[in-house]
């Protein structure tokens, strides 16, 4: 019997595939309880601000665990554990910031893969582990000792006198400063005089002094005209707001109020279609990426069309860093129609990492778990769009298809005609390998209503959800997903 179990926070989900022996089934079926996990067959640990993923199978999660807890309660405890960075499939350590962290996987193939997290990531990445090693009915086999550190990886302690010296001081001081006031005289205080007030009326047949000399003619003509023309000036104001938009041009004020008073896109779905949409874009425009030295964290707002609308650094980033990625050429002026029509606006945070990596993740998480838009979901229709997406795929994947030893999977959305319209990596090999398969030829997201034409990156025509599974020697596997 197969087993799938979530464990889920906002930032990070670990989830488990396994199975049971055929007589623990019967036993949970008579007790009410959920069924208990004994083996587990492959785990994945995915976290909202990075595309990649952690996949692997029981030594995989052992050290996932075992890191976890030690660098956790390093972390806790400000003590450098002794055992949290020594050789192992998973490792956690500090980054280059006080508030991140690096999560480091070896895969099966000898490659690594590093996730940069921040103190709130890690800390859901904690809580994820706890709950899952808290679940009785789920690996009950698995072990996690923790030991206080010794005493000896203690930093060393103050002396007493050390620590009591600047309290010393500072009496001393205070009472030194006490005698020394207390021979100064007490100062007088002075009230003072109340003064008439001045009068400022205008007796009869007498003008006020004034220093101005007198006006000549010309002079008075001038100020005249000055005058009318303040007048009409202040007209002109009071007709015509400087704030009202003009024609089809957008200011930077008006941009802002857009984006102050835009309602935000909160839908997972929503959000998970202009996510893959935004990647593909900044991705496929993203060219010198050697150039990227260090990682450049972008804050990006985008409409339900996929359209950046504007885009600014955060995390440090210098504001000219925008010229090393594709943002400036693919920043979308909104119209005056954009901002009569208040479209919604979805936040991301971009982040161009110094490895080459594209990463996109919700700037506020998502709210819930996306879903794929409308389903087809009748049983000989899939059954036929199975069979025409499998003809399809093996038709261009063949032998030289490179997978390195892994299986490639795969979330394929394909439309009744059989277009493929939307994918998704599901495992790390599959993210990192995407471009060796023949999906990215064969996406046609337009089949599916995808598309900034239509005036929105969400589909508008249901379809049929697939596992698709690249092997090696041009095998590929295609199940209900």
């Amino acid at each position: 019997m197969s087993i799938k179990r979530q464990y889920n926070l906002p930032n990070v989900r670990l989830q488990l595939d396994g199975m049971n022996p055929s007589m623990i089934i019967s036993d949970s079926a008579a007790t009410g309880q959920r069924p208990l996990m004994s083996i587990v067959t492959n785990v994945e640990c995915h976290f909202s601000n990075s595309e990649q993923f952690l996949s692997g199978g029981r030594e995989f999660l052992d050290s996932l665990v075992r890191a976890v807890s030690q660098y956790g309660q390093e972390v806790l405890s400000g003590i450098p554990h002794p055992l949290a960075h020594e050789p192992a499939i998973v490792r956690l350590m500090k980054g280059d910031k006080p508030d991140r962290h690096l999560l480091v996987s070896e895969t099966p193939d000898g490659q690594t893969v590093n996730i940069h997290l921040n103190t709130l990531e890690l800390f859901d990445l904690v809580d994820v582990v706890d709950q899952f090693c808290s679940d009785m009915r789920t690996l009950p086999d698995l072990q996690l000792t923790l030991e206080p550190i010794s005493r000896r990886h203690r930093l060393a302690d103050v002396p007493a006198h050390e620590r009591a010296m600047p309290l010393m001081s500072g009496v001393g001081s205070l009472a030194i400063a006490a005698v020394l006031l207390f021979f100064l005289p007490v100062p007088e205080v002075t009230i003072p005089e109340d003064r008439p007030a001045e009068s400022t009326e205008q007796t009869d047949g007498e003008d006020l002094a004034t220093d101005d000399p007198p006006l000549t003619p010309e002079d008075e003509a001038d100020e005249e005209a000055a005058d009318e023309e303040t007048d009409e000036l202040a007209a002109t104001d009071a007709e015509d707001p400087p704030a009202q938009p003009t024609g089809d041009r957008i200011s930077r004020r008006e941009l802002e109020a857009l984006l102050t008073d835009a309602e935000p896109i909160e839908d997972p779905t929503e959000l998970d279609f202009i996510q893959r949409y935004l990647f593909r874009e900044i991705s496929g425009n993203w060219d010198d990426r050697d150039a990227v030295t260090a990682d450049l964290a972008f804050r990006v707002s985008a409409t339900i069309d996929g359209s950046i609308v504007a885009y600014e650094a955060v995390d440090d980033t210098p504001a000219s860093a925008d010229e090393l990625t594709p943002l400036p050429d693919l920043e979308f002026a909104p119209t005056q129609a954009a901002i009569e029509a208040r479209e919604a606006i979805a936040d991301y945070k971009v982040v161009f990492t110094r490895n080459g990596v594209l990463q996109i993740n919700p700037w506020a998480g998502y709210q819930g778990r996306p879903g794929y838009g409308e389903t087809i979901d009748d049983p000989d229709t899939l059954a036929q769009i199975q069979d025409d997406l499998i003809d399809t795929l093996r038709d261009v994947w063949d032998e030289d298809g490179e997978t390195l030893g892994n299986d490639l999977i795969f979330r394929v959305g394909v439309t009744e005609s059989g277009a493929i319209a939307d994918y998704q990596p599901q495992n790390n090999a599959a993210f990192q390998l995407e471009g060796n398969t023949p999906l990215p030829d064969l996406l046609t997201p337009e089949a599916a209503g995808i598309a900034r034409e239509r005036g929105s990156v969400i589909p508008s025509e249901p379809m049929g959800q697939f596992q698709v599974i690249f092997k090696e020697g041009g095998r590929v596997e295609v199940s209900p997903f």
